[in-house]
This record gives C-alpha cells, sequence and structure tokens, in this order.
C-alpha cells in the first residue's frame, strides 16, 4: 500500500513538472519550416546555438540544479524567479513546491550524484541519490540571461 501511494505520488510529481518542460519543448516545435528541414537532416550532435555564453549558461545550469536539490532536501522553498514566465503559466510555483516535497516524502533526502555531460550548457540530465532510492531529473535552462529554469523533468524512482 505505501509503495503504490509513493509510486502514485513520483508520477503526479513527474506530470506536474513535465507540463514545464513540455513547454520549453513545444516552443522548440513552433520554429518555421525551414528549420524543420534542417532538424530532420541527420546531424551528428546538437551544436551550442552561436549566441549564447556557454560558460555562463553553465554556471547558471549548476546554480539552479543546486536550488532544486535544496529544495527537495527541504532546506529552502524554491523561489518563482528561478523560473521563466513560461514555465510558470503552466506548472505555478505552489504545484512545483507540491512536487519536490513530494519526492522527499516518496524517496526520502536526496542529493546529485550524477551529471550527464551534454554538447549544450542549456540542459542536463542528474541522478539523484536519494534515502530509499534513485531519481532521473532532467532540468534545462533559458538561452539567455538570466538563464531561468524552463524545465525539469522528474523520472519515477528506482528502489534501493
Amino acid at each position: 500500500m505505501s509503495f503504490t501511494k509513493t509510486r502514485h505520488a513520483l508520477c503526479l510529481s513527474a506530470l506536474l513538472a513535465t507540463a514545464g518542460f513540455m513547454t520549453g519543448a513545444q516552443a522548440q516545435t513552433d520554429a518555421p519550416a525551414a528549420d524543420n528541414a534542417k532538424a530532420a537532416a541527420p546531424a551528428a550532435a546538437p551544436a551550442v546555438p552561436a549566441n549564447v555564453d556557454a560558460q555562463a549558461a553553465d554556471a547558471a545550469l549548476r546554480k539552479r540544479l543546486q536550488a532544486v536539490v535544496t529544495a527537495i532536501e527541504g532546506k529552502s522553498k524554491l523561489a518563482s524567479s528561478n523560473f521563466n514566465e513560461e514555465f510558470l503559466k503552466q506548472s505555478p510555483i505552489d504545484n512545483v513546491q507540491k512536487a519536490l516535497d513530494s519526492i522527499r516524502t516518496g524517496v526520502g533526502s536526496c542529493q546529485a550524484v550524477a551529471r550527464m555531460e551534454s554538447p549544450t550548457p542549456l540542459a542536463t540530465s542528474v541522478l539523484l541519490n536519494c534515502t530509499k532510492g534513485f531519481v532521473p531529473m532532467e532540468l534545462a535552462v533559458e538561452p539567455k540571461a538570466p538563464y531561468r529554469i524552463s524545465g525539469i523533468l522528474l523520472r519515477p524512482a528506482f528502489w534501493k
């Protein structure tokens, strides 16, 4: 019974947090037809957009990631200033905070233990090591300063 409640809480958390992540994905799919033709062509690896300061974006991504992990820990609340307006339209800050609280309730306290190397400094995948399991998380930021969070995706936990 406890497993089912925890699983449902994690699924709900993922759905709430995904709304903001999907907003960013939808914005990218609204590109002109010429951009779609370029995207359809096979590419070796996505390149960093020319107008993105890679070091500043990566530093901001790390800062935003730390803020999310701290909020999952329950040490602080996430400020709405960490998120862009489009994300907050889809997922109000209260819903995001509830989702992060449910993660802590379900799997205990967490720490980021692994971060996937990415050719773009605007998004990353992270593995959170929690008391009762591991939680994969994806985080994306805007391509321009102040590099606010444009998407979070929390995947279901892998139990220890």
